[in-house]
């Protein structure tokens, strides 16, 4: 056994020399047997070792026995011993957790405090097969059938490729002692039931199932890498300022773009994402409606404008209210809609064609009242190619849902004759050398992206 933990190590690059390696301990057979194979191995690796161990506040009389247990191995062996406390049962009614994933948090967060290097846990080669079967009852993806990693992050798992026969053998043949948790006899959990009478019938069939199974994982895991590589590379391609690229992400092979919406997910904090939630980023994607959303796992929203694909999109605010414009001057316009700057000149020259300045002809509004305001039903904006609602035009130039109450609309006592990001009434504007007015909306740059204003 100390020669495969030996190479396990080795292979996995999981320890170098001067690492400092924590042993979560619980007493029992795996956990002992890797304490005592890195504290075999450990001159040899260069490592420091300890051992950290969490009592659960359950089964009792028990734990304290494998508390105590613990620590005196750990004393007998010269071993550095650390142990904490929590209670699972009060955890889980707190958080709605099942007691078995309440009592995995605890642990978890107290060993990776009590770990101040490399933290090693002791899953073997039978718990990796039990893995692989979960994963298929539960309807996993290529990532789950990789089981369980060799590492990750400062976690190490050096018993990864043995079993747990060769486990006790290893304990029998050293005389080294172990307790038992009484709770692993039971079949109250999923993973014991599959322990004691679905994987021994695989075995039955195949007495080598535990190292078949540990291969087809090892062989999952690297095309599970390779086509990491790859999605990372696409969603690179397929990334914008703001989100992604529906045109990108539809121009993906299937398999790729899953794996690009599964990137998308986790960059939400979404520890695990579901089937569910993939497939409505897929609809979003594949959606004719371009102003389409869903709301995936924990209440957070993914939009589709147009060509974009938002994750959290800004919400629309309420429609900018009237604001009569300072003329010449600047306009605070209200909400932190950003300002709007006006200024004569006397001979306008024509610059390069933008929607967020306009040239008015100055005997069209000279001694006339303006004033911006967002857009209302029934808006109706004459351009160049005629007249159409405003709510139209935005649509045609594919302005963001959450802009479209935001941007200004220019009035003339009441007559609409510009909307910025849209355009300038052809019947107001002025010529090359006349006199006019420069109305210029500065949009805020945190408030939205001014390109999506700008032609």
């Amino acid at each position: 056994m100390i020669e495969s933990v030996l190479q396990t190590l080795r292979e996995n690059a999981m320890v170098e020399p001067g690492d400092d390696v924590t042993v979560a301990l619980s007493g029992g057979a795996d956990s002992v047997a890797l304490l005592a194979a890195l504290r075999a191995l450990a001159p040899q690796l260069g490592v420091t070792l300890r051992a950290a161990h969490f009592h659960h506040g359950i089964r009792g009389a028990e734990a304290d026995r494998d508390e105590a247990f613990c620590r005196a191995l750990c004393e007998s062996w010269g071993v550095p011993f650390r142990s904490g406390r929590g209670d699972a049962a009060a955890f889980a009614a707190e958080r709605g957790l099942s007691l078995e994933t309440a009592a995995r948090e605890l642990r978890y967060a107290f060993l990776e405090q009590a770990a101040p290097g490399k933290l090693a846990t002791a899953h073997n080669a039978d718990d990796n097969a039990e893995t692989l079967l979960l994963h298929l009852i539960r309807g996993a993806g290529p990532r789950g059938f990789g089981g369980i990693p060799p590492k990750r992050g400062r976690i190490i798992r050096p018993l990864l490729d043995v079993t747990r026969a060769e486990i006790l053998q290893y304990l029998s043949e050293n005389r080294i002692p172990h307790v038992e948790d009484g709770t692993n006899a039971a079949d109250g959990c999923l993973r014991n039931r599959v322990r004691h009478r679905i994987l021994p019938l695989l075995c039955a069939e195949n007495p080598r199932f535990v190292e078949a199974a540990g291969r087809a994982m090892r062989l999952s895991r690297a095309e599970d890498e390779y086509l990491s590589g790859l999605a990372a590379k696409a969603e690179a391609a397929c990334r914008t300022d703001a989100g992604y690229s529906v045109s990108a992400l539809l121009a993906l092979d299937p398999v790729l773009r899953s794996r690009v919406l599964l990137g998308l997910l986790r960059s939400l904090r979404l520890d695990s994402p579901t089937a569910a939630d993939e497939a409505a980023l897929e609809a979003l994607v594949q959606s004719p409606n371009p102003s389409a959303c869903a709301t995936v796992s924990g209440g957070v929203r993914v939009c589709r404008s147009y060509d974009e694909l938002l994750p959290n999109p800004p919400q629309p605010g309420r429609s900018l209210p009237p604001c009569a414009l300072v003329v010449p001057g600047t306009t605070v316009l209200p909400d932190g809609a950003g300002k709007i700057i006006a200024a004569f000149t006397k001979y306008f020259k024509f610059s390069q064609k933008n929607l967020t300045t306009f040239a008015v002809k100055y005997d069209m509004i000279a001694k006339r009242s303006l004033e911006a305001r967002g857009r209302r039903p029934g808006d109706r904006l004459t351009l160049s190619g005629g007249a159409k609602t405003v709510k139209a035009l935005m649509i045609d130039r594919k302005i963001p849902q959450y802009l479209r109450g935001r941007l200004p609309l220019l009035l003339c006592e009441g007559r609409l004759i510009a909307c910025f990001g849209l355009g300038l009434d052809p019947a107001f504007q002025a010529a090359p050398g006349e006199e006019a007015l420069l109305v210029q909306f500065e949009a805020p740059q945190d408030a939205w992206n001014r390109e999506e204003i700008a032609e």
